[in-house]
């Protein structure tokens, strides 16, 4: 395992991946009826190109993945976080095979077993490797390190070096395919003379402008009238527009567990009690250990390092009694300063680090330096951390928490320019203390908590209240709506997108959310406990993948459309005048100034986003009145008062300028492009 030490802490730059599988135990039993479609359509995950997905192909890469992150972190178990985002990974590895891959070999783009060592040690060396083996000293891409992991592999009885490997040669395929694609599709990006000759003389005007808004604001919306004939209209020629994910609207109440009286008094009880036993007790270190449902922090701690009110305790006069109990949001503290020491900040060591099999080696490379033998020497040879041993075994300078435990008190207990030898979860260390900071006063501090938390029976006794609320709100909008008015409790509403996980707001809630994606419109959920509250929510929308049906944008539309229509009676108005001072007087407006309008930008001083008046100062010629032009906020008239030419933009910078734009934009769009075409439907949230 020691051959992986290099990857753990550069893994994620890989791909960028953190990997974990969260499995529903409600869907093993459907596993048994597998040979029914009904069941099988349960348990599709989604659809990608035609190709359905089931609950085990979607599985298997997230068990697959999950391997490869454990390994590559060390880690048993991953956070929820880490679970979402591997079910992620995992579904873009579906997203490559059913949608790049294919369409990749069609075009005849393939990477060769040559292009393919070459990728490892050649001219052209990938980014995944280029990305994983950086020496932490010089920040650059180190192909010894590459080189050491390689040859160390055979040296791992478990085989997951050899399993990171191969995954990473399958990343590097994937990313140098992807890029010969982008490649090629950006051959047909190309910046034609005259857009850059209007790009310079754009880029070097800077105009000054006066003008007038008058604002949709102005019309009340009430006396416009949009024909429900041009809102079908409308609907019909711009579909695309209303292109949707899958999403669900629904209400929720939470209702608060909170301790009661009788909780408080019971803590309260048991804390001076515990108190009692803490202030008496031989080694409080160890009394806090089996006592505090936070465990103490076993180092020792400087001032500055302890909260304030602990700080002051274990460093002040009182320090030699017992500290607390105090509460302080609804968390009981007690403390005792278990040990004082004069200890060091920083220490600076270099070790040699050996298999934990090879303790007769390491008793003898111990004898060999306590002898006079080069540590560097010692180090090449035998040792297996390999980013060290690059240095000699040099580990720097570091703060004893930086270590582990054991490698850390090793060196605290040796005298500098002493050997050590000390054994942890990583192996055998033979390691030398190369310096020492001057040491400062620290504190072993036994602290224990004790949070007051909420009985069974005040549990019980809410889980009550939320049942009878349920029954009264069963059957419909309307129930739910009263039997929240009836029990005085705050409605909250949520718009949750099938590529969520959780409420908006509200970690840990990916069983409402799965609930809603699998219930019905109007259904009220079964009570659901988030982080100790429970919750109750009822389903109000739901909108499948596809295009929005009328009746959910009809609203939307007339707005727009109401807005288009003030915009052509504010034009109206403004239009005839042949000077800016007279139309404001005719309309009632003020005019107003705006310096240095630059056609590249989106942004006018004074005014804000406005692109169509950015467009239209260009095309202005100064002393000319504009036409009316109708933008974001209003529709302006305006003329141009000055306009300064510069020089600052050459026709080479401005064609590397929009080249360079050209090929951000494919970038950022092509896989976003072949995906919508491949018309991908997620039903993850489902399940997971």
């Amino acid at each position: 395992m020691a051959t992986l030490n290099t990857l753990r802490t550069r893994g994620g730059v890989i791909v960028s991946i953190v990997i974990g599988i969260a499995l529903l135990a409600f869907l093993l039993g459907d596993l048994s009826s597998a040979g029914n479609m009904m069941n099988a359509r349960k348990m599709r995950v989604g659809e990608i190109d035609g190709n359905k997905i089931g609950y085990l192909e979607y599985t298997e890469q997230v068990d697959y993945l999950t391997g490869i992150q454990q390994t590559m972190t060390g880690k048993d178990a991953l956070s929820s976080e880490e679970q979402m985002q591997v079910q992620n990974f995992a579904w873009d590895n579906l997203l490559n095979k059913y949608v790049l891959a294919p369409g990749f070999e069609d075009a005849g783009i393939l990477v060769s077993e040559n292009e393919q060592v070459d990728m490892v040690d050649g001219n052209y060396i990938s980014p995944v490797i280029t990305g994983t083996f950086v020496n932490p000293n010089t920040g650059v891409y180190d192909p010894a390190m590459l080189r050491n992991f390689v040859s160390n592999m055979d040296q791992d009885p478990t085989g997951k070096a050899g399993m990171i490997w191969n995954y990473m040669k399958n990343q590097m395929v994937k990313q140098r395919l992807f890029t010969k694609y982008v490649g090629l599709v950006s051959k047909g990006i190309y910046v034609t003379d005259l857009e850059v000759e209007q790009g310079v003389n754009n880029a070097n005007s800077l105009s000054n402008i006066a003008y007038i808004l008058k604002e949709y604001s102005q019309i009340p919306d009430s006396t416009v009238t949009v024909p429900e004939s041009d809102v079908r209209k409308y609907y019909k020629e711009h579909e695309r527009m209303f292109r949707q994910s899958a999403s669900r609207d629904i209400e929720y109440v939470v209702f608060d567990v909170l301790p009661s009286q009788d909780d408080y008094a019971a803590v309260e009880k048991t804390v001076n009690e515990m108190a009692a036993e803490f202030a008496a007790a031989e080694n409080p270190f160890q009394f806090a250990t089996l006592n505090s449902q936070i465990p103490p922090v076993k180092r020792y701690l400087t001032e500055n390092q302890l909260p304030a009110p602990l700080a002051g305790y274990a460093f002040g006069p009182d320090s030699k009694q017992m500290y607390g109990p105090v509460l302080d949001n609804d968390v009981y503290t007690m403390a005792r300063v278990a040990d004082v020491k004069m200890l060091p900040d920083s220490i600076g060591a270099r070790h040699i680090l050996l298999p934990a099999d090879k303790k007769a080696q390491a008793d003898s490379i111990l004898t060999a330096l306590k002898g006079g033998a080069s540590f560097a020497e010692l180090s090449e040879k035998y040792s297996i951390d390999p980013q060290a041993k690059l240095r000699g075994g040099d580990l720097g300078v570091f703060s004893p928490d930086q270590m582990v435990e054991e490698f850390s008190q090793a060196a605290l207990d040796t005298k500098q320019g002493d050997f050590f030898e000390t054994t942890t979860r990583f192996g055998i260390h033979i390691g030398q203390v190369t310096s020492k900071s001057k040491p400062v006063k620290k504190v072993q501090l036994a602290v224990i908590t004790d949070k007051v938390e909420p009985s069974e029976a005040t549990q019980q006794a809410v889980y009550g209240k939320v049942s009878q609320f349920i029954a009264a709100a069963n059957g419909s909008a309307e129930n739910f709506a009263k039997a929240v008015s009836d029990n005085a409790l705050s409605k909250r509403v949520a718009r949750i997108h099938n590529t969520e996980r959780n409420i908006s707001g509200m970690d840990n809630s990916r069983e409402i959310v799965r609930w809603a994606f699998n219930a019905e419109q109007g259904d009220v959920s079964p009570v659901t406990e988030v982080d100790g509250n429970y919750v109750v929510a009822l389903l109000t929308g739901v909108s499948e993948d596809g295009i929005a049906p009328l009746t959910a944008v009809s609203q939307n539309i007339a707005t727009i459309l109401r807005q288009q229509i003030k915009g052509k009676m504010l034009s109206d108005s403004l239009s005839g005048g042949t000077l800016l001072q007279a139309v404001a007087t005719k309309v009632g407006a003020e005019v107003k100034e705006a310096g240095d309008v630059d056609f590249n930008s989106f942004y006018v001083n004074g005014v804000g986003v406005e692109p169509a008046l950015i467009g239209a100062v260009s095309a202005v010629q100064p002393g000319a009145l504009s036409k009316p032009v109708v933008g974001m906020a209003g529709v302006y008239l305006f003329d141009v008062t000055g306009r300064q030419n510069t020089d600052n933009v050459t026709p080479e910078s401005e064609r590397a300028r929009l080249e360079s734009m050209g090929l951000s934009y494919l970038s950022e769009r092509v896989s976003q492009v072949l995906v919508e075409a491949a018309n991908v439907k997620d039903n993850r949230v489902k399940f997971f």
